[in-house]
């Protein structure tokens, strides 16, 4: 395989990594206050979608029957793009009903792009290599962590959450575009 076609998957990798990472913190950092100071849940309610958030990552082997229909480089996008959705949405919907649907949307998309990040990672490069290509998705994504912390940190003051929703939520659909 020509090293052209392999710096530009690893490219496309980090990027989608980056956004799949930064998506999932950004839903993880703002959901504990938003699910209760905003719409008002309780434990039982906290319990009962961290579990659905799970179902999309049981479901994570149909993508074998979905890369039938999508190449699988492009499944990997779309899946950032729905994650973004997801994120989007999570601040139009404040509901406990709302915030079930958002957060089974968001999931599939994390879900099956780390399931066909993977798989495009070990096809496009060799056995010595895809653990460095691995290794470096990691160090994106924690930093990734990172700087969606700080950036919360920051303008949390002056966005409510449903700007902050949008606003990252956005970010990642075009990411993912």
């Amino acid at each position: 395989m020509s090293e052209y076609k392999k710096e530009l998957m690893y490219s496309y990798l980090i990027v989608l990594t980056i956004c799949s990472t930064a998506g999932l913190q950004c839903w993880r950092t703002l959901f504990d206050n938003f699910s209760v100071n905003v719409i008002g849940l309780d434990g039982h309610h906290i319990g009962a979608l961290q579990s659905v958030r799970e179902i999309p990552g049981f479901l994570a082997l149909l993508v074998t029957y979905v890369i039938l229909i999508i190449k699988e480089h492009k499944l990997s996008a779309l899946s950032i793009i729905i994650l973004g959705v997801g994120l989007f949405f999570t601040g139009l919907l404040p509901s406990f009903s709302g915030l079930i649907f958002t957060t089974i949307v968001m999931s599939f998309g994390f879900h099956y792009y780390e399931t066909t990040n993977q798989s495009l990672t070990l096809q496009y490069f060799d056995k010595l290599s895809s653990p460095i290509v691995f290794s470096a998705q990691r160090s994106y994504a924690a930093a990734a962590n990172v700087v969606v912390g700080i950036l919360i940190f920051l303008i949390a003051p002056y966005l409510s959450y449903k700007i902050m929703y949008i606003l990252f939520g956005g970010l990642i659909g075009l990411g993912g575009i």
